[in-house]
């Protein structure tokens, strides 16, 4: 038998993701491709490629930068470079997948506590 989780996009984790820090009062920024006159999606950007997929902030809980992936989902180099950087510049990053959504709503509410 199939878990949701298991089958789950990335479109519908992110819009869950979303919706769920909304709910805990963050400000959310996640760029959205857009089809060029051509007829290609692209996400338009000036910079370097593998940005997380989400930036989020909020007045006590801090600032995230989180890469969605889904459960099998794997990260491109590219997304572990700025994870990397980010990280070691001293900001929290993480990569979130359906499985871990416990976790996701621990960190949202504020708990620190209990997160893997």
């Amino acid at each position: 038998m199939t878990r949701y989780d298991d089958v789950m996009t990335e479109r519908v984790w992110l819009s869950e993701v979303v919706a769920l820090a909304k709910g805990y009062g963050w400000l959310v920024f996640h760029a959205l491709p857009a089809q060029n006159a051509r007829g290609r999606w692209a996400t338009h950007q000036m910079g370097d490629v593998g940005f997380p997929d989400l930036m989020l902030a909020h007045s006590s809980h801090g600032t995230l930068f989180v890469e969605l992936k889904t459960n099998h989902g794997r990260l491109t180099a590219a997304q572990e470079d700025w994870l990397d950087v980010l990280h070691t510049a001293g900001q929290e990053t993480a990569v979130w997948r359906p499985k871990d959504r416990y976790q996701v709503r621990l960190r949202l509410s504020g708990d620190r506590h209990d997160r893997s």
